[in-house]
């Protein structure tokens, strides 16, 4: 009992030095709430040969993410970000073969999650963003001079990777409007089997190129 008594004013006394010191000057929560609105490029893998001369083609994302963790305060208006993200994105891919003559659409929706570590400086942050890619349900399109299919589908977890540029417009201490740009690559998709009237191969993949901007809301030290 005595032990816990001692545990208890311990933490209290602790409690009570930490609320004498700048929220600003040690770090502290944060949280970034984002939207990503960018376009890509479809690149086949050449994991397998692939007939028809594929070439790429245009797409579209967006989504919308939150990152929650730590800014660790090195010194004034400098600090490391320690965050987790967990978001939702629509992607909209297209590819090609035969001088476009075959073309392959397909729409995906994912919940993702990723480890996201963020240096930042005088309201600039650089970040790293990578993690795993689920899907909700996609759709996919096929259309030929002579045919054309549509059909649901699934797609197996797959990684990502992309990264920031973003600028915090602090309107409290610690509150700020984030803008930025950000690249990334997602891989991972392959078509699960073969099929003859759509001239695809068992396993023949594809990945996304992206780049966009995004815009949020963030909670968190003023840096």
């Amino acid at each position: 009992m005595k032990r816990l008594s001692k545990i208890f004013l311990f933490g209290l006394l602790f409690v009570l030095i930490m609320s004498q010191i700048s929220y600003a000057k040690i770090g502290g929560f944060e949280l970034i709430v984002n939207v990503p609105i960018g376009a890509g490029i479809t690149l086949v893998d050449k994991n397998i040969t692939v007939a028809g001369n594929p070439k790429i083609g245009g797409n579209f994302q967006i989504g919308v993410e939150a990152d929650i963790g730590y800014m660790f305060q090195i010194r004034e208006n400098m600090g490391v970000s320690l965050l987790g993200s967990l978001g939702y994105d629509f992607t909209s891919f297209n590819y090609s073969k035969n001088n476009k003559t075959e073309i392959y659409k397909n729409t995906v929706h994912d919940i993702y999650i990723g480890f996201y570590p963020k240096f930042n400086i005088a309201g600039f942050s650089i970040g790293l963003n990578v993690g795993a890619k689920f899907g909700l349900g996609n759709k996919i399109n096929y259309s030929s001079a002579s045919s054309s299919y549509s059909y649901p589908s699934k797609t197996e977890p797959r990684t990502y990777i992309r990264g920031t540029f973003d600028y915090s417009i602090f309107f409290k201490e610690n509150m700020a409007f984030n803008v930025g740009l950000y690249i990334g690559y997602d891989w991972g998709y392959y078509w699960p089997s073969a099929n003859e009237q759509m001239n695809v191969l068992q396993n023949e993949g594809y990945g996304n190129l992206e780049i966009g901007a995004q815009i949020g809301y963030r909670f968190g030290p003023k840096f």
